[in-house]
């Protein structure tokens, strides 16, 4: 298991980091956009600052398989909680911490949905969602969401080559190599972090993408994605959320 402290993120101290949940991520894919810094800012409240790479900031489309879903004191039950999930994402500083920032987290279950919401405070919404590997290198997945206006998304892609870790001062590693989300909830924030092995990712070739998932975040993607690959994914470990202000800039209880 990789340790948090990395990337100019501090781990919780030793009273604050009990891991809460266990999951395993799968058949991952990152699809991003350069967008302007400006278009975020109005999304994002302070203190939390945009992080860019290259002069820009980034928005992901990020589908994938979440398997074995439970508290860490349960044991698995096998496919009880196993399904599909849609993300748009971008990534945020802290001070010295970097993190994720969720706009919308689309899942095909209604209990992940609602603990999602009720514990963690984060924007996930209900949806349809159905994927296949339709070869040993080909997925396609959809989603629909159950709210109106019911914003969608499909997309279909290959990989290949052999998984390999990111370097870093790359954009792929500037995206994945993170290990805390940032959330809202009622004017307050609250961060969580989580520790798995570092990614191993892989190329992928867009063969459809369709979404309005990014539409509805009111933010406007234009033309062709700027990135986009695959990581077959790991198991991973989240704590609970903590309200931000338990910790100063350099994560360090305060």
């Amino acid at each position: 298991m990789a340790t948090l402290e990395r990337d100019g993120m501090p781990p919780m101290s030793e009273r604050e980091w009990r891991p809460a949940l266990s999951m395993r991520w799968k058949h991952l894919l990152f699809v991003h956009w350069r967008v302007p810094v400006a278009s975020l800012r109005p999304l994002i409240p302070e203190p939390l600052q945009i992080d860019t790479y290259d002069g820009a900031a980034w928005v992901g489309f990020v589908p994938f398989v979440m398997e074995s879903v439970r508290p860490v004191w349960l044991p698995p039950i096998p496919k009880l909680l196993d399904f599909p999930e849609a993300n748009i994402r971008t990534y945020v500083r802290y001070g010295e911490q970097r993190g994720v920032w969720f706009f919308s987290l689309d899942a095909a279950h209604r209990l992940g949905v609602w603990v999602a919401r009720r514990f963690w405070k984060l924007p996930y919404y209900y949806a349809r969602m159905w994927w296949e590997m339709l070869a040993p290198n080909e997925i396609v997945y959809t989603t629909t969401r159950k709210k109106r206006p019911r914003p969608y998304a499909r997309v279909r892609y290959r990989f290949s080559g052999e998984p390999r870790e990111t370097e870093p001062n790359t954009l792929e590693h500037f995206l994945v190599e993170r290990y805390a989300l940032f959330t809202a909830h009622r004017g307050e924030l609250y961060r969580a972090e989580v520790a798995h092995l570092p990614y191993a990712i892989q190329p992928a070739t867009l063969l459809e993408l369709e979404q309005t998932l990014t539409d509805a975040a009111g933010i406007s993607v234009a033309g062709a994605p700027d990135s986009v690959f695959y990581a077959p994914g790991f198991g991973v470990l989240a704590s609970a959320l903590q309200p931000l202000h338990i910790a100063n800039a350099t994560g360090r209880a305060g």
